[in-house]
């Protein structure tokens, strides 16, 4: 697959490798896709360049002659933190023994590639890392959009629930959001592993993703929940779209050929808004909204659906709903 030139014209990338050869044969593998790349020996040094220069990647060694690769990644992302800047892109290079301590690091590196390795294999991960990069950049900022998953984050479903309060508000227009959960996912990792675990979940969310509009938003939140924010959608509409989410995880676990022990179903608490008011308050509607859905994610999620629906302005004003059972 080829790089779009669009793409390589807008990155600029830093290798970080104390090792002569080695920085050779990445410069060239990078040089022959056509992107900007310099390259330093020292980790300190690549600290203090990147100061200087904008870099939207650093490929770097996991072992330096100074300092690790994994201290550079936890200095780079503090001052990331202290000056609200855009993370960088930060891909590890290193040995084998390596990984646990990089996988149990909590530092954000956003990819690991192990030595010794072929030049198809490092071309992957620089494309690999270009599409990562450019998903961010459309959408202003990583923190607002895993690049992993397209899923949005927290911060991202706030802004973009703010976004659509102050759009459907100056019609009066209908908002549906979604508390989404599966219960039952936590016994499955004592019987098949936290691995099985995560594939089976990577499955069943990407299964979900699909039945969407595109206008609808899904974001994972930090309790293990999935929040969908679905514009212009009234309460009938919202129950069809739950009704068919639900119909996908139990169609889905037939489809992965999953025992009977793993049977799981959908669990969600909808809120369906008229959303009301002058223009000038929709930053205060919007901040209402999100307060009734910090507020419902700290408590149990009931099994089933069950919603409410009513208005919003400066206040909410809403009635439970049951959903219909068959």
């Amino acid at each position: 697959m080829s790089t779009p030139p669009q793409e390589k014209d807008r990155f600029r990338f830093l290798v970080v490798e104390p090792d002569e050869d080695l920085a050779r044969e990445m410069m060239i593998v990078l040089e022959r896709l056509d992107v900007q790349v310099d390259h330093v020996r020292g980790h300190l040094r690549a600290l203090a360049l990147s100061e200087d220069t904008e870099y939207n990647c650093l490929l770097v060694a996991s072992r330096g002659i100074d300092i690790s690769g994994l201290e550079l990644c936890a200095l780079v992302r503090a001052r990331e933190a202290r000056r609200s800047l855009p993370p960088v892109y930060i891909i590890l290079v290193g040995p084998e023994e390596d990984l646990v301590t990089v996988f149990t690091s909590s530092d954000d590196i956003d990819d690991y590639m192990l030595g010794t390795w072929m030049d198809l294999e490092l071309e992957w991960k620089i494309k690999r890392g270009l599409r990562s990069m450019s998903l961010r950049r459309e959408f202003g900022a990583s923190r607002l959009v895993d690049a992993e998953t397209g899923l949005l984050t927290p911060e991202g479903l706030r802004t973009f629930l703010h976004e659509e309060v102050n759009r459907i508000g100056r019609r009066e227009g209908w908002l549906s959001m979604s508390i989404l959960s599966v219960p039952g996912l936590g016994g499955l990792r004592v019987s098949y592993g936290e691995a099985w675990l995560e594939w089976f979940k990577g499955g069943i969310w990407s299964s979900l993703r699909r039945q969407l509009r595109n206008y609808d938003r899904l974001a994972s939140m930090n309790n293990g929940f999935l929040c969908l924010i679905s514009p212009d959608l009234n309460e009938e509409g919202t129950r069809f779209l739950l009704a068919r989410l639900a119909s996908v995880i139990s169609e889905y676990q037939f489809q992965e050929n999953t025992e009977p022990s793993t049977h799981v179903s959908l669990a969600a608490r909808y809120l369906c808004v008229r959303v009301r008011g002058d223009y000038r308050q929709f930053g205060r509607t919007g901040d209402v909204l999100w307060g009734w859905l910090c507020e419902k994610m700290t408590e149990p999620m009931p099994l089933g659906i069950m919603g409410y629906t009513g208005t919003v302005d400066l206040n909410l004003q809403v009635a439970q709903t049951l959903f219909p059972k068959d």
